[in-house]
């Protein structure tokens, strides 16, 4: 604050010869003896030696660390003079007219002035001073300045360039490098790697490496960086080889070891570096408990340095520490912040920022009116994302509006020519789909995927695989590779996609890996991904790649079936139906099993339609009948089957029989079989009796493991049905379904095992499988059991329990049973 007063002193010691500066004059003064250098050029201002001194004080920058933690009140002083100063000196020596409209726009916000940065540039121009041109429209092109609309600047900048302007291609690079026609860089700029002006000879540098980065060329990039350090002194090389090294470091200690590094570019003017020094020790905010309040100091230090010279983005940082960030909550000056860079500095961020918070309602009350007008003034700036923005509200609606499918993808589509990727994989979407009413087209699609996946856009790189799975000739080790790729990119879906190929080995590596499939649903669970979440919770049911744990399996199914996971549901009826892993409950398994039913997932509606045939908890037949129709209609083998048995049992009393077999028929067309379409054939219900055919069938069902097929293609065997005896085969089938619970099979089981019948004889045994069916209310088996009790086979002779079990068998309609008691009684 006595910066005024100290410098008038520095005057006075030039003037009377106590202050003065060596005839080797450093190329760049530094901070310390910065206003000393300033008080002699101004007492000797007229004098030859005065060129030196200026090209000392300004050309390389070297006022920036001079005025950089200036109070605002020496600031303003430093400013008022140096301007004074150049605005003098200019008048003999026209290069300084381009320093002093630097000085207008290079400064601290307070002080800006682009109208007067303008008019001094334009003298420049006037004066001929070779780089005044072309930063002039550089300038104008980025909108610092705003004498130009942006593209007829650029446009001139180029023709300046074309016309073999020096500093019009150094200029025009900068800019090219960043369009379609960056690969043209290296030749436009090739004339400047020569010069002798140091100045074109850093933008050279400059501008190449971000051709290399554009490039994806890493060790060219770096190659480039050193050279243009080593060669032009470059402290943007030095800069952007700073970020480089932070992006490869691994740990604090290697991103401490770089704000000594950031600290020296910031302090010539790179407020960038200023803002990556904050958000380094962000990073490390409290790794040390005794530095974190310095730290935070720091952090609020360096991000309000950098916006006091122009740069929004560190004010936006900042808002956004004081918004979100839990150490350093302060909404109300995070959202005061936002706002001031909106009013103030016309920011985007920032207003895509406060658009943000109006749609979702986060620190304000949710607005999507102002959210929508917000973005509309972002899109009228041509601001891609908020087009992409305002597409997606007219894709869901807003502010009660119905969705608008025509005017989400015109925006879509005008923020893609942007290569916006997220616009670019939209595009792709609507157009695979045809959800703005066209007709669905994958391969007009694919090109937008494409696109959007060579900037990393996951949901993109998922669509290319499954484009690979439904290509002619399906690649689905392709497909993996686009999963895998889009899950590394941290695409929750694709853990989902790359697991059920890990699963299953679809992609044909080998085996099946369930460890792997395990892990990776797990990973996408723990994004919330609702379908691995459900998959997480059947990897635990099944063992699969872990251990079983129903306890988690039923809280996965929970938290999927909250976000409506219909397969989660569905499972969750059928836990609670049968008592798996749960207490029975028939009234929570409808409550689910409805919800699935109503989002229309067909299975559900199947399950659904049964309970309300058997009455689970309500019976209503029609209903019922509704439901297994609409899961039919949409290809459920299981509903099929069950309307098949619905009518061949006649449920109902209709005597429809012949409708089941259109029913089994269907059902067999889709791959699912039961004894059903196999009792059609045997008995002629529906069709023509075959029992060949009847057999062919019971043995297909069998071979899936259908347990009432199993018991038919026994009953063929034993009595030649549809082909030739085989007793063997028949007590084989007999016992494997008998032991399942089938008392029908425990019966004939019993009845070859007591007569020796493809089986050695085994008396004992044959009772003891008649005796379960006969428990069962078995009619057969139980007058045999009689039988062998009033014989003495297998069991010792008793006649009382061998009539008890004849007059059981009588009470179940058995016709011999009935005459033998009515004797007896009598």
């Amino acid at each position: 604050m006595q910066l005024r007063q100290e410098y008038q002193r520095k005057i006075a010691q030039v003037q009377s010869g106590e202050l003065s500066f060596a005839a080797d004059l450093p190329k760049t003064i530094p901070p310390v003896l910065w206003f000393d250098g300033l008080a002699y050029f101004e007492v000797h201002m007229d004098e030859p030696e005065s060129n030196r001194l200026y090209d000392a004080l300004f050309e390389k920058g070297a006022d920036f660390p001079a005025n950089l933690y200036l109070d605002n009140e020496d600031y303003l002083f430093f400013s008022e003079r140096v301007r004074y100063l150049l605005e003098r000196y200019a008048q003999q020596h026209p290069q300084a007219w381009v320093e002093l409209g630097m000085q207008y726009v290079l400064c601290r916000r307070h002080v800006v002035d682009k109208q007067k940065a303008s008019l001094y540039l334009r003298k420049a121009i006037e004066a001929q001073v070779p780089v005044a041109q072309a930063l002039y429209l550089y300038y104008n092109q980025l909108g610092v300045l705003s004498d130009l609309e942006r593209d007829e600047a650029k446009i001139q900048l180029n023709a300046l360039a074309t016309s073999g302007n020096v500093w019009g291609i150094a200029y025009a690079a900068h800019l090219n490098v960043w369009t379609d026609r960056f690969e043209e860089v290296p030749e436009q700029i090739a004339v400047l790697r020569d010069s002798d002006d140091e100045k074109l000879l850093r933008h050279y540098y400059e501008a190449l490496q971000f051709y290399f980065s554009r490039k994806a060329d890493r060790g060219r990039q770096l190659e480039v960086l050193e050279e243009g350090i080593a060669k032009a002194d470059s402290r943007y090389c030095r800069f952007v080889a700073t970020e480089l090294k932070r992006a490869a470091a691994t740990t604090t200690n290697e991103l401490q070891s770089l704000i000594p590094d950031y600290q020296e570019v910031f302090e010539y003017g790179i407020t960038d570096a200023a803002v990556q020094i904050a958000l380094i020790k962000l990073q490390m905010l409290g790794a040390e408990a005794n530095n974190k309040q310095q730290d935070e100091q720091d952090i609020v230090f360096y991000l309000q340095k950098a916006y006091d010279y122009n740069n929004n983005y560190a004010d936006y940082r900042l808002a956004c520490l004081y918004l979100y960030n839990d150490s350093m909550l302060d909404q109300e000056k995070g959202l005061a912040l936002l706002t001031q860079l909106d009013e103030e500095s016309d920011y985007a961020e920032a207003q895509i920022e406060l658009a943000e918070i109006y749609l979702e309602g986060r620190l304000l009350p949710a607005d999507e009116q102002q959210a929508w007008e917000r973005y509309e003034k972002l899109a009228a700036k041509d601001i891609p994302y908020a087009k992409l923005r305002l597409g997606n509200m007219l894709e869901y609606g807003y502010n009660g509006t119905e969705p608008d499918y025509q005017a989400a993808f015109a925006y879509y589509r005008d923020a893609a020519q942007a290569k916006l990727p997220q616009a670019l994989y939209q595009v792709g979407r609507y157009i695979k789909y045809g959800i703005h009413g066209t007709a669905p087209d994958a391969i007009a699609a694919l090109p937008y995927f494409e696109e959007a996946a060579g900037y990393n856009n996951a949901a993109a790189v998922v669509e290319l695989g499954l484009a690979s799975e439904l290509q002619s000739e399906p690649d689905y080790k392709q497909a993996f590779d686009y999963f895998a790729r889009a899950a590394e990119l941290g695409y929750p879906y694709a853990y989902y996609l790359k697991g059920l190929y890990l699963e299953q080995d679809y992609h044909g590596a080998g085996a099946p890996q369930p460890a792997e499939a395990f892990a990776a649903f797990e990973a996408g669970a723990s994004m919330h991904d609702l379908n691995c979440l459900y998959e997480l919770g059947r990897c635990y049911r099944g063992g699969i790649g872990t251990e079983v744990n129903l306890d988690k399996m039923i809280d996965l199914y929970q938290q999927a079936a909250e976000r409506n996971h219909v397969r989660a549901m569905t499972d969750l009826a059928l836990c609670y139906e049968y008592g798996f892993a749960v207490a029975q409950d028939p009234y929570k398994a409808s409550e689910y099993i409805t919800k699935a039913a109503d989002l229309g997932f067909p299975y559900a509606q199947y399950v659904l339609g049964r309970y309300y045939l058997n009455g689970l908890v309500q019976q209503d037949t029609a209903r019922g009948l509704q439901l297994l129709e609409q899961a039919a209609n949409q290809q459920v083998g299981e509903a099929l089957l069950l309307l098949g048995d619905y009518y061949f049992f006649d449920y109902e009393q209709l005597e429809e029989y012949d409708k089941g077999f259109a029913y089994y028929q269907r059902a067999q067309q889709l791959g699912y079989l039961s004894d059903g379409l196999g009792m059609c054939y045997e008995f002629g219900v529906g069709v023509e009796a075959h029992p060949p055919t009847a057999f062919s069938y019971y043995k297909q069902a069998a071979e899936r493991g259908n347990q009432e097929a199993i018991y038919r293609l026994a009953r063929c065997y034993y009595f030649g049905i549809g082909t030739d005896e085989d007793k063997k085969a028949a007590f084989r089938n007999f016992l494997e379904v008998a032991h399942q619970g089938n008392t029908y099979a425990s019966y004939f089981a019993g009845v070859q095992l007591l007569g020796g019948e493809g089986v050695e004889a085994d008396l004992n045994e044959g009772v003891e499988w008649i005796r379960k069916a006969a428990e069962a209310e078995n009619a057969e088996a139980q007058f045999k059991l009689a039988n062998c009790y009033l014989m003495g086979d297998g069991v010792e002779e008793d006649e009382d329990i061998a009539l008890e079990w004849f007059e059981r068998a009588a009470a179940n309609g058995h016709e011999e049973a009935i005459r033998l008691t009515k004797k007896t009684r009598r």
